[in-house]
């Protein structure tokens, strides 16, 4: 089966949409701790002699680590003045060295960090990652990319808006939350056709089944406190729009967490948690081993992103299965999404040019495209995007990702909007789901968060 995702000009026109500057292009000056210098920007690495060019990488893993060291192995044949010196780390730890890293004397020069204000709004903000607008107008970035991609990577001068100003960072694929099922099991619980549980009760009426029968009904792995934010951003998905959603993310003056949808979606999280829905040992279980508990074959739902295409599919073959998040009652899909890790350069380096020189090289070239598509996840350019599938479970979630953008309904990711927004979630939504605090003190304590910081700011 092949198959072609549609252009993506339009994906998260609601984010673009958000302000009337929010998708302008944004200039060189600005930050001077952070500007290219004033010197024409080429994609030289020869320029510098033999150097070795440190790259931290924080999606190590098996499927994606993989493509990604041979994007490297690559890179070092075409360019044999250049070694890489890879320092990979599972996103769970890289989240809490990154800036620690990029804050000491000798970072790697370039870094995979984060859309938002936890990593790399707050790099920018230090001065510890460059501009790269002279690089984008160089290598044809604004071109290649969609201005969704562009855009959710700004930050502006003045460190108080995301989405706006100059562009830090560059992503490598396009990556949402939804629904990975085994065919055999549901086979086993009477459902033959999946397409049926794109149907909210369906859904929760399998789900029971599959929890009288004894099985874990949906895999989690949380110990590292941060997936499971994405299963509650899929339950604010039923309550709240995309555009309520992402104008709270992007700071929108006078919008708050604690919606009445919002409350509804923290108290389905909470009761999923207390009917047994999820696997008793999932806030001891990493994201690696739900996977691995998944492909063994016991239960019928893997709730979590599409980077863990590629490790279902080599585990489970042809019962591996996508869907999105069942319709919300007004018929519309909605997830949460975007972009993967996005790629920034230190201004420590003392290689800028060899350093965008790499990292064009592993997000816009014919070997990047083909790498993202063996990992699991289309690539993140326009060409990409466009790129022959031949595998059906990936073609099944590009198939299902052009329904999602059918019904505008992908919002970006709600830990975002400040600093500290990630590890308060993280914590405190375990706390709610162990009933050690109510889903409104948690939204309470989410909102405060934010308004703190827009105080503050």
């Amino acid at each position: 089966m092949a198959t072609r995702l549609r252009p993506l000009a339009a994906v998260l026109t609601a984010v673009c949409g958000l302000t009337m500057t929010a998708c302008a292009t944004g200039g060189i000056g600005g930050n001077t701790n952070n500007n290219a210098d004033d010197r024409k920007v080429s994609d030289s690495c020869e320029q510098y002699g033999d150097i070795t060019l440190k790259v931290g990488f924080s999606e190590a893993s098996d499927t994606i680590g993989e493509g990604f060291r041979d994007l490297i192995a690559k890179f070092e044949e075409a360019n044999p003045t250049v070694k890489i010196d890879l320092q990979a780390k599972e996103w769970a730890s890289s989240q809490q060295t990154i800036r620690l890293v990029m804050s000491g004397d000798e970072p790697p020069d370039v870094m995979q960090g984060n859309e938002g204000w936890s990593i790399n709004g707050a790099l920018w903000e230090a001065g510890l990652i460059m501009d790269l607008d002279a690089y984008a107008d160089f290598f044809g970035w604004f071109d290649e990319f969609p201005e969704s991609a562009m855009m959710v990577n700004r930050f502006t001068d003045d460190f108080k808006t995301l989405g706006e100003g100059s562009l830090v960072a560059v992503p490598q694929a396009i990556q949402y939350a939804g629904v990975f099922y085994n065919k055999k099991v549901l086979a086993d619980l009477g459902v033959t056709d999946p397409a049926v549980l794109d149907d909210k009760a369906k859904f929760m009426e399998t789900i029971e089944a599959a929890k009288n029968a004894g099985m874990d009904p949906v895999v989690l792995g949380d110990a590292e406190k941060w997936t499971v934010l994405h299963n509650l951003s899929l339950f604010n998905g039923w309550y709240d729009t995309p555009e309520t959603i992402n104008a709270w993310v992007f700071n929108t003056p006078g919008t708050t967490y604690d919606t009445p949808g919002r409350l509804k979606g923290s108290t389905d999280l909470a009761d999923w948690w207390k009917k047994g829905y999820f696997n008793s040992d999932a806030m001891a279980m990493t994201l690696a081993d739900a996977t691995a508990r998944f492909v063994e074959g016991n239960s019928p739902f893997f709730i979590t992103g599409t980077w863990s295409l590629g490790a279902v599919r080599n585990g489970l073959g042809d019962d591996a299965g996508f869907m999105l998040w069942p319709a919300a009652e007004d018929g519309q899909h909605r997830a949460v999404g975007g972009y993967n890790l996005p790629f920034t350069i230190s201004t420590k380096t003392k290689y800028p040019d060899c350093a965008a020189r790499f990292i064009d090289y592993v997000t816009t070239s014919q070997d990047a495209i083909d790498a993202q598509i063996a990992a699991g996840r289309p690539s993140a350019t326009i060409e990409g995007a466009n790129a022959q599938v031949d595998d059906p479970l990936l073609a099944q979630m590009i198939s299902e990702y052009q329904r999602l953008n059918a019904d505008d309904g992908l919002f970006t990711w709600e830990d975002w909007p400040t600093p500290s927004m990630g590890n308060l979630m993280g914590t405190e939504c375990q706390r709610m789901m162990l009933g050690e605090i109510t889903p409104q003190q948690y939204n309470s304590m989410v909102q405060a968060d934010w308004e703190e910081y827009m105080a503050n700011r």
